[in-house]
């Protein structure tokens, strides 16, 4: 079966350098922006967790994280988190302002900005309706993706590691995580096909079958509602909402059966793997 091309990068390297500049991103740094002020604002901002190993990679300062976490987020959010970084270096209530910005790097900061703005626009304004069939309507659809599927895609792949560090040696574990991986290789290119206007209902039909996998994998055992019971299924509710496919009774029964197991073996004293 054929498989999509990876999504080009927003941003050019030649773009990079103009937010590197204006940013003072030498040394590390991120404006004057400590460890924990990076974090805080990354969080308010574009509600990503930067200090996710994902984002770590390369590096844990702060300039190495953000070159990280810019190429994760759609077009709306990058442009939304560059012009918070603009506010926040032009904020006359700072202390120990940066240098001063010249007109030339302020004018090709605030282009790039426009020009992710633009995508945004462009991209709402080029669906076709032959290529959607779905109950919501097209901007309903996408407004969702866009509000949803990053807080999703940063969850699974938090909740994969969360397992995966577990080291469980069952093939249905292992399969739900594959599954996982699946999903968030899934909504990564959904979030980039929104952003070229070129989002299908197959494309979220596909989500949508995964998510019945990973329902089925854990009706069978798997252990992520054994480590990770609530947030097994905040994932599951998050992807109902992007396919538009509601939560059944199911998931919500086994969800709940492995809680009041684990608590029950708790109560006895038994040492069981439910109730580690």
């Amino acid at each position: 079966m054929a498989t999509n091309p990876a999504p080009q990068p927003l941003l050019s390297p030649d773009d990079m350098q103009v937010v590197e500049r204006v940013l003072n991103m030498k040394g590390g740094y991120v404006l004057d922006f400590s460890d924990r002020t990076f974090d805080e604002f990354i969080a308010h901002e574009v509600g990503i967790d930067a200090t996710a190993p994902r984002f770590a990679e390369d590096g844990g300062s702060k300039a190495r994280r953000l070159r990280r976490i810019i190429p994760s987020l759609s077009s709306g959010k990058q442009a939304k988190l560059l012009r918070s970084f603009l506010a926040y270096r032009d904020s006359p209530a700072r202390e120990g302002a940066a240098d001063l910005l010249d007109d030339q790097w302020r004018t090709a900061y605030e282009n790039l900005i426009s020009r992710l703005e633009e995508q945004v626009s462009d991209a709402d304004a080029t669906y076709a309706a032959s290529s959607w069939t779905g109950r919501r309507t097209l901007r309903e659809q996408v407004a969702v993706v866009r509000g949803l599927a990053p807080l999703a895609l940063t969850e699974i792949d938090e909740l994969a590691s969360l397992i995966e560090n577990k080291r469980f040696n069952d093939p249905v574990t292992a399969d739900a995580i594959q599954c996982l991986r699946e999903l968030h290789r899934q909504l990564g290119e959904l979030i980039a096909a929104i952003d070229r206007g070129q989002m299908t209902r197959i494309a979220v039909e596909e989500i949508e079958a995964n998510r019945q996998k990973l329902v089925h994998y854990v009706s069978e055992g798997a252990k992520l509602t054994v480590v990770a019971p609530a947030m097994t299924f905040g994932i599951m509710h998050i992807l109902a909402w992007v396919t538009g496919v509601p939560v059944d009774s199911t998931l919500i029964s086994t969800v709940f059966g492995t809680i009041v197991g684990a608590d029950a073996l708790k109560g006895f004293g038994k040492k069981s793997s439910l109730a580690s």
